[in-house]
């Protein structure tokens, strides 16, 4: 209960099942006050009067070494999820965490594939592990574990300053300085999302990642239509004031056909407005 409690003022994807495990087994939580998070490591707060910290195993070894050392066991080699729980600066207890794949993941990784891009690189927090099973599941040869919020950012930087645009989809706290650096930051906010939608240029309010390559075809459809109004209207008011400047037009019928000019612009650049995505729903 202490660490669901805590646990209700993150925004980290592992925050979510700690809170749902333990209304199922106390039901109301009590409420948590001065919470503090720290991004990628772990959260604490002050519950019932009681000092109450959840994280990773290093990052409660540098707050408690003697609490961390107490947690660790034989079964916590590398790839396990696991969260110690500090109570007062005691060992409270561990959570362990069973990481499955997304069942859409695949689906998502193939249609992203169809649209063009070459490279996927996965980014985590998590395990290192961990998260190269998790990419070789997906066919991903790029996987690193064990990132901080700012080695995040830092490989997206690389990947901006070899000359490559980057999309970045995540769904948490710890991504949102990342998301802000990428080409395109992509937040998966079906809760909202907090900081993590105020640094992504694109917010899907669902967690399904089949949307991601939706999102992507729409954007390169409005594009594509929008640059077609931008040459419409430039390239036919261009040509009626080349007969209007050579006598072929008059005044009133030139001011006319800008109009006309001006409204088929407009009219084309409303077809973005109308779904023409397969797939999503209008």
């Amino acid at each position: 209960a202490l660490a669901g409690a805590v646990e209700e003022g993150s925004s980290h994807q592992l925050a979510r099942p700690v809170v749902h495990a333990a209304r199922a087994r106390v039901g109301a939580l009590p409420r948590a006050e001065d919470v503090v998070e720290w991004a990628g490591q772990g959260i604490g707060g002050r519950v019932a009067a009681r000092e109450v910290r959840v994280g990773s195993l290093a990052f409660l070894r540098a707050q408690f070494p003697a609490a961390a050392a107490a947690l660790e066991g034989p079964g916590d080699g590398p790839g396990q999820m696991v969260a110690g729980v500090v109570v007062d600066g005691r060992a409270a207890g561990l959570i362990r965490y069973a990481d499955q794949l997304r069942a859409e993941a695949r689906e998502a990784m193939a249609a992203l594939g169809d649209l063009g891009f070459r490279r996927t690189l996965l980014l985590s927090g998590d395990a290192d592990a961990n998260v190269r099973r998790i990419a070789a599941e997906l066919g991903i040869a790029d996987a690193h574990g064990d990132l901080l919020p700012a080695q995040k950012v830092a490989w997206v930087k690389d990947l901006e300053a070899a000359g490559l645009r980057t999309l970045m989809v995540g769904d948490g706290t710890n991504d949102a300085p990342a998301l802000s650096a990428a080409t395109v930051g992509v937040a998966l906010a079906e809760h909202g999302g907090g900081i993590t939608a105020e640094a992504a240029d694109v917010v899907i309010l669902t967690d399904d990642l089949r949307r991601v390559p939706v999102a992507v075809a729409i954007g390169r459809r409005t594009m594509r239509i929008a640059r077609q109004s931008i040459w419409i209207g430039v390239g036919a008011s261009s040509l009626a004031m080349l007969f209007a400047a050579a006598g072929h037009i008059p005044p009133t019928l030139g001011a006319l056909i800008q109009e006309l000019i001006d409204a088929a612009a407009i009219l084309n650049a409303l077809r973005a407005a109308r779904n023409g995505v397969p797939g999503t729903a209008s």
